[in-house]
């Protein structure tokens, strides 16, 4: 998926919302309406909707990805004192612990890849506190 394809088209709905709380209700209204979003599967079989629990841990897993990327381009602090390290995170490597983080700074440092895991509540805990 590309970053940004959209840009114009949710601009111009954000615009029609006076901040962003409003704009994540119409969001999920949408997704409420005119998806299967909140639909949950009675077997995997099924057809339409999530497995229970699965559309949550989606969410919050893009959730946790994008605020980890904005809080590394914008307040990289704020990373280093939630993660005690110096290095940004390698492109889509979200640590869930110090040990982690120190871990995917190292693979980073080597060029290697890692994989996505879900972030630790310690960085959103690290902006509050900011």
């Amino acid at each position: 998926m590309v970053d940004g394809k959209f840009d114009d088209l949710l601009l111009a709905m954000a615009s029609k919302h006076k901040d962003v709380e409003e704009l994540s209700h119409s969001v999920l209204s949408f997704f409420e309406r005119r998806t299967d979003l909140f639909h949950v599967m009675d077997t995997p079989n099924d057809r339409m909707g999530f497995m229970p629990g699965k559309s949550e841990q989606m969410v919050l897993k893009h959730f946790r990805f994008f605020q980890h990327k904005y809080l590394g381009r914008v307040q990289p602090e704020l990373l280093k004192q939630a993660y005690g390290v110096d290095t940004p995170q390698p492109q889509g490597v979200i640590a869930d612990s110090p040990e982690a983080a120190a871990e995917a700074a190292a693979l980073g440092q080597s060029e290697a890849g890692g994989s996505a895991s879900s972030a630790s509540s310690a960085a959103p805990a690290a902006a509050a506190a900011a």
